[in-house]
Parts: C-alpha cells; sequence; structure tokens
C-alpha cells in the first residue's frame, strides 16, 4: 500500500510539472510570435503600401500606431528616473535704499559672484535732480538659491518678499516620453523612405516626416527653457531711492502703546510737515525775492500816484481865492 501511495504522489508530481512547462512553452510561444509580427512590421508595411483615393500609404498610417504603442510603453509616472523634481522657482524683492549707486553696484557683484546674469534691467529718474528708481531681472542658479537670500539684505531695507514654486515635473516627462515616440517614428519614416519607390508614396512619407520633424524641433524647445528655467531661478528686483528708510515696527496692542503709537505719527508728520514748509520757502527764495521787488515797485507807483493826486487838489482852493481879489480890484472902477 505505501508503494502505491508513493507512486500515486509521484505520479501527481510529474503530471503537474508537464501542465506547468506545457504552459510555459505556449506564453514563450506567444510572445515570440508577437515579437516576430513586431520585428517583421517594417516590411510587411512596405510590402502593403497603398494609396487608393490620395490617403497616406499604409507604412505611414501605422506609424501612429506605433506611436501610440511606444507613447503607452514610454516614461509613465512609475517608471520616472528619481533625480528629483522638475520645480521653477521665481522670486521678488521690494527694497529701498539711501544710497543707490552703492546698491546698483552690489546687486552687479551680487550675481556675477553667484554665477548669474541679468535678463532684463532699467534705471529710471537722475541723481541728484529725483528719488530714482531701479527694475532688475535676475537669473540664479538654482544651488545658489540660499546663498542669495542671505545677500540680499545687504542691498538695502527689504520691504517685500514674494516666493512661488511651479513643479512642472509631470509637464517634462511627458514631453520627453513624446520626444522618445516622434523620434522613433522618423527613424521608420526615413527607413521606409529610402526603400520607397512610387513618387506619391516619396511625397506623403516626406510630407508626414515634416510634420514629425516640426513636433520635435518644437517639444525640443519647449524642453530647453524647461531647463533654462528650472536651472536657474528668476529672481526680480524693484530697487527705489528714499532719502529717509521705512521704520518697520510692531503693531501697538495696549492703549499705552498706542497712544505712543500715535503720537510718534504725529510727531513724525509734523517734522515732515515741516521739513517740506522749509524746502517750499527756501528752494523757491529767487521767486519770492522777485516777487518782493514787484510788489515793492507796485507800491511805490502807488503813493506816487496817490501824491500827485493830493498836490492836484490841494492847488485848486488856491485858484478860487485869488478870483475874488481879481473882482475886488475891478470893483472900485465899478463903484465909481
Amino acid at each position: 500500500m505505501k508503494q502505491m501511495k508513493q507512486k500515486g504522489i509521484a505520479l501527481a508530481i510529474g503530471l503537474a510539472m508537464l501542465c506547468s512547462g506545457w504552459l510555459t512553452a505556449c506564453s514563450g510561444q506567444s510572445n515570440g510570435t508577437d515579437a516576430t509580427a513586431a520585428a517583421e512590421s517594417p516590411s510587411a508595411e512596405y510590402g502593403a503600401m497603398d494609396t487608393v483615393g490620395g490617403a497616406m500609404p499604409q507604412a505611414a498610417n501605422e506609424e501612429s500606431a506605433v506611436e501610440t504603442d511606444a507613447g503607452a510603453g514610454g516614461l509613465d509616472t512609475a517608471a520616472r528616473p528619481t533625480d528629483g523634481e522638475k520645480l521653477i522657482e521665481n522670486l521678488y524683492y521690494e527694497i529701498e535704499t539711501l544710497q543707490f549707486d552703492d546698491s546698483v553696484e552690489q546687486i552687479q557683484s551680487l550675481y556675477e559672484s553667484l554665477g548669474g546674469y541679468v535678463q532684463e534691467s532699467s534705471v529710471e529718474g537722475l541723481s541728484g535732480q529725483s528719488l530714482r528708481f531701479a527694475h532688475y531681472i535676475l537669473r540664479i542658479p538654482q544651488e545658489k538659491a540660499a546663498q542669495l537670500k542671505e545677500r540680499t539684505a545687504e542691498l538695502g531695507n527689504v520691504l517685500r518678499t514674494d516666493s512661488s514654486v511651479q513643479n512642472v515635473t509631470d509637464e517634462y516627462y511627458d514631453i520627453e516620453a513624446r520626444l522618445k515616440s516622434l523620434r522613433t517614428q522618423e527613424e521608420r519614416l526615413l527607413a521606409l523612405l529610402e526603400q520607397s519607390g512610387s513618387l506619391e508614396d516619396i511625397v506623403q512619407l516626406e510630407q508626414a516626416l515634416s510634420d514629425v520633424t516640426y513636433e520635435i524641433e518644437k517639444l525640443t524647445g519647449t524642453l530647453r527653457n524647461y531647463d533654462s528655467l528650472i536651472e536657474y531661478m528668476t529672481v526680480t528686483i524693484d530697487l527705489r531711492e528714499v532719502t529717509r528708510e521705512t521704520e518697520v515696527t510692531q503693531a501697538p496692542v495696549t492703549l499705552g502703546e498706542r497712544i505712543a503709537a500715535q503720537f510718534h505719527s504725529t510727531m513724525a508728520g509734523l517734522g515732515q510737515f515741516g521739513e517740506a514748509v522749509l524746502v517750499f520757502v527756501v528752494g523757491g527764495l529767487p521767486v519770492w525775492i522777485l516777487l518782493a521787488a514787484v510788489c515793492l515797485a507796485v507800491l511805490l507807483i502807488v503813493r506816487l500816484w496817490k501824491r500827485s493826486r493830493k498836490k492836484e487838489k490841494g492847488q485848486l482852493p488856491e485858484t478860487h481865492s485869488d478870483e475874488p481879489e481879481e473882482n475886488a480890484d475891478k470893483d472900485p472902477n465899478i463903484n465909481e
């Protein structure tokens, strides 16, 4: 009985191994058939090329299917490289300074020492005539971001700081997968173009090749732009020249703090008003002198005119008093 049981167990194990080998062979044959069909597809497409009704040759039409397969089998989320996320960082600084020229020189030395460059710059205003304003757009290597943030306080009084980060990882790797598919399609179209003998097929293949090449160049340019934005962060700096830096204080909480803050604000406002009046008066001194001279001349003319009027009025009574005397001289003769 024991021998019969052992034979039964051995027979069952053998049958299980036989079934497993048969399934493995079938699977290998199926994969081999698919790989052979994929390898033989160019010749099959070329042999079945047709241009009925002005349609694209069958080889060119089937390239879209190859492109789809390549895109599906390309880089997906799970198969992406593990070299980090693709991030685009932007920084903005609003800075005021008392020493405008020194701050401009510090900005230039800053991006040069960090290995960056100026993408855009402008300066408004003239020294000694008006308060000046400078606008800079800098490109700084991403690995120097920490050094940049530490050194911005040297430029002046930082009033405002904004930071934004854009994650373009999905877009970046999608474009890479698309490019891989298009390059594969380009290679196959070139191979078919070398084997083609029909003029109409050649024209259609060249048109398809031109479209693929255009898409490749377009996506390549997009990737280069992404690489530039990822490797070099964009830093925008607005620099303003001021006569007095803005004081940064904590918000008052208690009643005493609020009263002290309001008193300080009022005194500061009065001081600024007094300074403005002094600047207005002293700065317009030549105008005031001219106006005073004009007013003085007008007053002198008016006084002279009034005096002349008084003299004229004073002479009129004297002429009337002389007339009776003349009449009195004549009257005796008349009486006689």
